[in-house]
Order: C-alpha cells, then sequence, then structure tokens
C-alpha cells in the first residue's frame, strides 16, 4: 500500500535477531510502532528502520 512494505511479527524477529518475547516487550514499551487489524499485528518497515536509525551508535575506532 503506498509503496510502504508491511511486515509480520516473524518477519520483524529475524529481521532485529530478536525472539518473540522480546518483539513482545519492544511493543508494551512502545520502542516498536505497530498497526493491529483485528487479531494480526504489523509493523511498517520504514518504522523499524527510523527506530534503527534513531538508536545507532557509531562504532568508535579510536580507543584509549
Amino acid at each position: 500500500m503506498n509503496g510502504e512494505i508491511y511486515l509480520s511479527g516473524e518477519d520483524v524477529c529475524k529481521l532485529l535477531h530478536i525472539s518473540k518475547r522480546t518483539l513482545q516487550q519492544y511493543r508494551d514499551d512502545n520502542i516498536l510502532p505497530y498497526i493491529q487489524i483485528g487479531g494480526k499485528i504489523i509493523y511498517k518497515e520504514s518504522d523499524i528502520l527510523t527506530v534503527l536509525e534513531q538508536n545507532y551508535i557509531p562504532h568508535n575506532k579510536h580507543s584509549v
């Protein structure tokens, strides 16, 4: 829809290398936005990428 890619919970778990329980906790803690339609929960790929970008910590090549 409108060029947006929607992911299932299983897809997000595979993408982020997390468990279903961790994904549930991210929803409960409002870390990952989601859409609930009936009993099904889906995630916008762009929302997942935004959260990753906002929480990115660059690797510091110069260690003391």
